[in-house]
């Protein structure tokens, strides 16, 4: 057998936890995946006092200091960069991070964040490398499943108040949900998905960006009489000339595919110039998914695989797209109004 693979865990949160758990629970299975046995060796958190873990507790810096290392798995900008420094791979679920730095991140090191956009759906993995020949034209889906449930509710009658309410209870939105409702992730992840396809540098406060905060009743109603439903939906297409993108509530057929994505899931279309129409959809949310991403991330790590998405942002260049335009209504769904 190889020489372990050694991991060091810089948080213990839900997806924290259940990525320890899996790396306890999994390991023959793991070590068969990945050609070698993946250890983690120690964790970081700001209080484990009390607190149970299949690893030893250390602070984050001196986990950054530690030489014997292969791996970090941490989600804030100064330790991926710290990291990276040091000579370690890095592999983070951190959309805003990535979405904000990764080009420039990625240059440092190993950079690996399958996790990032869509949990369990290896999007990543899909655009940096089986479709890394081929000519992206557009990228469109359901990228936040905590506002897709709470219009799902609100389909049903609910009010936002009460579909927040409820998704806070359930653990799907945080105690502020400006992130979800706002929709400051989904045009995170968007401008992830962009740069990969498109090969161009895209800052997500360039997206256009409409929530879910505004919508009432009348909307819904109106929506059900013509067999419509609304969704949050985050949009980028490329001519060859300009990038257009924005994430916001869109008119969508009802028995259409992403018309039926329910709860949490999330869905994401691409069109391809060669391979054609592409959907995939699957888990967007909840620590299991994550922890499925990240892992897979491990494997590819363990195995000495390349880092194809971080290769891919490290060679594009500094600057920003000029300028990204909103779509607006000029796609296949309508915003709504």
């Amino acid at each position: 057998m190889r020489v372990p693979y050694r991991l060091a865990l810089l948080g213990l949160g839900n997806v924290g936890a259940a990525l320890a758990t899996r790396l306890t629970e999994d390991a023959d299975r793991i070590a068969l995946a990945a050609g070698r046995p993946v250890r983690l060796e120690a964790i970081a958190v700001r209080h484990p006092e009390g607190r149970q873990a299949p690893a030893p507790f250390e602070r984050a810096e001196r986990l950054l200091e530690r030489s014997d290392l292969d791996a970090s798995l941490e989600p804030a900008h100064t330790y991926i960069n710290t990291a990276l420094s040091s000579g370690r791979q890095v592999i983070t679920a951190n959309k805003q991070v990535i979405a904000t730095h990764g080009p420039a991140l990625a240059r440092l090191g190993p950079l690996r964040f399958e996790a990032s956009v869509a949990s369990a759906i290896p999007i990543v993995e899909i655009l940096a490398e089986t479709l890394a020949a081929d000519r992206i034209r557009s990228v469109m889906g359901i990228l936040n499943g905590t506002t897709n449930s709470m219009l799902m509710a609100m389909t049903s009658g609910a009010s936002y108040s009460g579909a927040l309410a409820d998704a806070q209870q359930r653990g799907l939105a945080e105690a502020d949900p400006s992130a979800d409702v706002d929709a400051h992730d989904p045009a995170a992840k968007l401008a992830i998905l962009g740069m990969l396809a498109f090969r161009r540098r895209i800052d997500p406060q360039r997206i256009d960006r409409v929530g879910i905060r505004e919508l009432t009743w009348v909307q819904f109603a109106e929506a059900g009489r013509r067999g419509q439903i609304i969704k949050l939906v985050a949009t980028a297409t490329d001519d060859g000339h300009a990038i257009r993108a924005d994430v916001r509530p869109r008119l969508i057929p009802g028995d259409s595919p992403l018309g039926r994505v329910s709860g949490a899931m999330n869905a994401i279309a691409v069109e391809a110039k060669y391979a054609g129409s592409l959907r995939f959809e699957g888990p967007g949310a909840g620590p299991d998914a994550a922890a499925s991403a990240v892992l897979a991330d491990i494997i590819r790590a363990a195995r000495d695989l390349p880092a194809s998405a971080g290769a891919l942002l490290a060679g594009l260049a500094d600057e920003p797209a000029s300028e990204i335009t909103p779509l607006g209504s000029q796609t296949a769904y309508p915003s709504v109004s």
